[in-house]
């Protein structure tokens, strides 16, 4: 389980390297290649990175992850991960050949050489690798998703929320099973705290969580924002928004900084109504369907969910996402850097300590936004040090230093020579 809680984190960190919208099998081959390492393959990690550079760059995008990216993440909890690494390189780098009636590929490449012959979305009909799954269709278990929530970094009060969350619906269960008068609960949640803190990563859980309990029947995430469900004309709002819900039916809708929905409330031009009402109507009419996950500040979800009386009546749960302390800062700074070829000494991880210490992030400045802004900055510094002689030494780039650790700069003090003003 921590194997593939550690390659979906660094999967992740490499899409957001590559500006890409999707983490594809590409993705996780990335992430297995350093995490598992590349023996017995003829590939590296530069060699990779080479071809995810091919990917179409897609700026500012929510990042989704592909039914076969998934599908892999899942066999390495039960698979051997050489095996399962070695089936997905098979896959990407040797498919099979077409067959003659191939109904997918023209007519006109049949006699077309390999190399020249149209590669199919690397999204296959079978699986990449063998699937372990019960018959019947029978999703991961309760107690795997479980697991995965409690090897996150940190949020030890969202993943305890969450917990008794889904030990409610559980107990509602069983009530509802013996004809019983359940505890009304929603799907429907409201996500507090700052930006890095990890609310997008619980809501894919959540998503899993409710789905393997049985009450939802696809589990996916599809997040959005404002930019998403708001156009510029009445009307077009409700029909984004609508399509938004009919993709995220089944599973959960994230919408991240949703109190900017209710930026233009009660203005002639106020669009971000329009979506409101349609999310409340879906809230209502597709309750037992669709998880709609709404995050932010806790004082701006506040406001926004006392917006609208439809929205306070639905919204019940608050879960809150503190910010991360300097430990947990460290383990995310660990994990970004093991996406990469360089390392962290024990030497490099004390000094980040004391960076940390001294510089306290927090808010939008912190988190984990603090951490992959901190990874870059010190490889900025790794390889201008490195370029120091004119040649960078490919060994030069296998760790940090305690040089490359940025320095916090010193208040300016105060000129004794500098008029002051006031009484005397």
């Amino acid at each position: 389980m921590k194997l593939r809680v550690a390659i979906e984190e660094i999967a992740v960190e490499v899409c957001k390297r590559h500006s890409h919208a999707q983490i594809t099998e590409l993705h996780i081959l990335r992430a297995m290649l350093s995490k598992i390492g590349t023996q017995g393959t003829d590939l590296t990690i530069k060699s990779i990175d080479k071809e995810l550079d091919k990917i179409p760059v897609v700026r500012n995008a929510s990042i989704s992850i592909s039914q076969a990216a998934m599908e892999i993440l899942n066999e390495l909890e039960a698979g051997d991960p050489i095996e399962v690494r070695d089936a997905v390189i098979d896959f990407i780098f040797n498919p099979q050949e077409p067959d003659d009636e191939d109904p997918e590929l023209p007519p006109d490449t049949k006699d077309r050489p390999r190399n020249d012959t149209p590669r199919k979305p690397v999204q296959p009909k079978k699986p990449a690798v063998k699937q372990n799954k019960p018959q019947g269709g029978k999703s991961e278990s309760l107690d795997d998703v479980l697991a995965e929530l409690n090897q996150l970094v940190g949020l030890e009060k969202a993943k305890q929320q969450v917990s008794s969350l889904i030990s409610l619906h559980r107990a509602n269960t069983v009530l509802a099973q013996q004809n019983r008068a359940a505890v009304p609960v929603g799907l429907h949640l409201v996500f507090t705290g700052s930006p890095g803190t990890g609310k997008t990563t619980v809501a894919r859980l959540i998503g899993r969580l409710y789905k393997a309990i049985g009450l939802l029947s696809g589990g996916q995430l599809i997040e959005v924002d404002r930019s998403h469900l708001v156009a510029g004309y009445v009307g077009q709002t409700a029909i984004r928004t609508q399509d938004a819900i009919n993709s995220a039916d089944g599973g959960v809708l994230f919408i991240d900084e949703a109190y900017s929905l209710a930026s233009d409330t009660g203005s002639s031009h106020g669009f971000g109504d329009e979506a409101i009402s349609t999310l409340v109507k879906a809230m209502e009419d597709k309750r037992d369907s669709l998880a709609i996950v709404v995050a932010g500040y806790r004082e701006d979800m506040d406001q926004f969910i006392k917006s609208n009386q439809g929205l306070k009546s639905r919204f019940q749960t608050f879960i809150e996402f503190e910010d991360y302390g300097t430990e947990d800062l460290i383990k995310i700074f660990k994990l970004i850097s093991a996406g990469t070829p360089v390392q962290v000494t024990e030497e490099v991880e004390q000094a980040l300590r004391d960076y940390i210490n001294d510089y306290r992030p927090s808010g939008e400045d912190g988190n984990g936004r603090f951490a992959r802004n901190l990874f870059e900055k010190m490889f900025l510094n790794l390889t201008t040090r490195a370029m120091a002689d004119g040649i960078i030494d490919p060994h030069e780039l296998d760790a940090f230093a305690v040089a490359d650790v940025p320095k916090i700069p010193n208040k300016p003090k105060d000129d004794p020579n500098k008029p002051k003003f006031g009484f005397v």
